[in-house]
């Protein structure tokens, strides 16, 4: 995988748009993932923060995400402390430079899904309807656009 995709995911994220229902339940708003590119020995892999809140307070989850080789843009992601166990592979698409959809393989907690993610934190209708677009001429995602859910924002 080329350190170009890896620095282009660096920063905030904000969760628009989910088909994992733990993402879109009533008690769960203002999602964000925050990637920090790092070095593991010689290779490069990517920290990651979500922060949440739920229930109004503020909660977060830490792991990493490591190129898988071989295989452009997938990630093998593992959890630290409580979520170390659990581990699941993604692969990231950017569509634009502030828009990037991840999509999830199926775990024993959630079904395969994608993820809209963008660099603002709001968007407006016309920044939904070209997110919407893209995702619905992307050969890899289109067939989840219709799972997915607004992440409300808070």
């Amino acid at each position: 995988m080329s350190d170009e995709v890896l620095l282009k995911m660096e920063g905030r994220w904000y969760l628009q748009y989910s088909g994992c229902p733990l993402w879109t339940r009533p008690d769960v708003s203002t999602v964000s993932f925050y990637y920090k590119v790092q070095h593991k020995g010689e290779v490069l892999i990517v920290g990651d923060r979500v922060e949440y809140k739920k229930k109004g307070r503020m909660r977060f989850r830490l792991g990493y995400d490591t190129p898988v080789q071989g295989i452009a843009a997938t990630f093998r992601w593992r959890g630290k402390g409580v979520n170390r166990t659990f581990r699941k592979h993604f692969e990231v698409t950017i569509l634009k430079e502030e828009y990037m959809v991840l999509f999830f393989e199926k775990t024993l907690t959630s079904p395969t899904s994608i993820d809209v993610v963008t660099r603002k934190r709001n968007l407006s209708a016309g920044e939904v309807q070209e997110i919407f677009a893209m995702l619905r001429e992307d050969p890899t995602v289109k067939d989840y656009v219709k799972d997915l859910l607004p992440v409300r924002q808070s």
